[in-house]
């Protein structure tokens, strides 16, 4: 795990809030995407922003001023790391990092996913999952390792938000999500220009449920090629 915090972060998640969500393809650093991102946080402004694929380094808080982060690892080189971040001008009273049992036919790794809390003005919480899912696996291991992340949230009450890349490129893993989000009474966001979030095998990738709390709106923005997906954008209010 890897955390960062900021004297100038809110004392709390405003009841009225916006979130990122993005798949950067480890991009983040490299000139192009550093101008896009900075861009989308000053005309978006999220209080939340959740990546996958992130890079950590020493220049990493410098491309999220104003925030607060936690990260969960699954590539850890000698002076760059790589995982999943989420980030939050609130405070993030916990932060849960959980990797996959199984690793990547392909390249040997896990995947990891991060569950962090936030609080409101009235001192209920925010559950947040921010989750890259297992690629070039079985249909059967994807649905164990969905199944891990249930089995953890099954506990969890409250307003929640479960997010990210799920790797749903075939019928029986987008099936399967769906059962996923049912089960623990999540609902899922429709996007304005939903044509920009990746696809594969005419299936989307990228997906954002929630549950306790009031969608206003969510939309997938063309960024071009910084990074292989694009990013979601999605506003709530308590």
């Amino acid at each position: 795990m890897r955390h960062h915090y900021t004297e100038t972060a809110a004392a709390c998640l405003p009841d009225t809030f916006s979130l990122l969500c993005w798949n950067v393809h480890k991009e983040m650093g490299k000139p192009a995407f550093n101008r896009t991102f900075s861009a989308l946080l000053e005309t978006k402004a999220p209080q939340l922003v959740l990546l996958q694929e992130a890079v950590l380094d020493r220049d990493t808080h410098a491309l999220l001023p104003g925030y607060n982060f936690a990260a969960a690892i699954n590539i850890d080189l000698r002076h760059r790391q790589y995982g999943v971040l989420t980030a939050a001008t609130c405070p993030i009273h916990e932060s849960v990092g959980i990797k996959t049992q199984r690793r990547e036919m392909h390249f040997a790794t896990r995947k990891s996913l991060i569950i962090t809390t936030h609080p409101f003005g009235d001192g209920s919480i925010l559950t947040a999952v921010n989750l890259h899912a297992i690629n070039f696996v079985s249909g059967t291991v994807f649905v164990e390792e969905i199944d891990r992340l249930l089995e953890t949230l099954r506990h969890r009450s409250g307003a929640m938000i479960v997010s990210g890349d799920f790797n749903t490129w075939s019928r029986k893993r987008l099936e399967y999500l769906g059962r996923f989000a049912q089960a623990i009474d999540l609902e899922a966001a429709g996007f304005e220009n939903g044509h920009h979030i990746k696809q594969r095998f005419s299936k989307p990738l990228d997906h954002l449920y929630f549950r306790g709390i009031e969608l206003t709106g969510a939309e997938a923005v063309d960024t071009g090629r910084v990074s292989d997906h694009n990013p979601i954008i999605a506003a709530f209010r308590k």
